[in-house]
C-alpha cells in the first residue's frame, strides 16, 4: 500500500509525504505526480520519505531518471538512503 499526501504547498514548492511501499504499479503514480508538479506547475518537488518502508529496483531506476536540481528527497530511513545514496545530496 503506497499513500501520497501533499503536506505543503506554496508559489514555489510543493512537499509530498510518502507512506508506505514505493512498488510495481505505484511507481508511475509517485513519477506522473511528481512530473505534474515539476514540469506543468514548475515547483520544487520535495519528497518526504519518513514514511517509505521499501522500494523496489523500478522505483529507484525512475527517481534516477527524474531527479535533477527541482526533485528533492529527504527524511529516509537509513535503508532507504542506501538505495538511494546517489540521489541524496543532504
Amino acid at each position: 500500500m503506497l499513500r501520497i499526501s501533499e503536506t505543503s504547498q506554496d508559489e514555489k514548492a510543493v512537499t509530498l509525504r510518502i507512506d508506505g511501499k514505493v512498488v510495481g504499479t505505484r511507481v508511475s503514480e509517485l513519477e506522473e505526480l511528481c512530473l505534474h508538479h515539476r514540469d506543468e506547475k514548475n515547483k520544487i518537488v520535495v519528497l518526504d520519505f519518513g514514511g517509505v518502508s521499501f522500494i523496489d529496483t523500478s522505483a529507484v531506476k525512475m527517481l534516477g531518471k527524474i531527479k535533477d536540481e527541482r526533485i528533492k528527497i529527504t527524511n529516509c530511513s537509513p535503508f532507504i538512503r542506501s538505495l538511494l545514496r546517489d540521489l541524496i545530496t543532504d
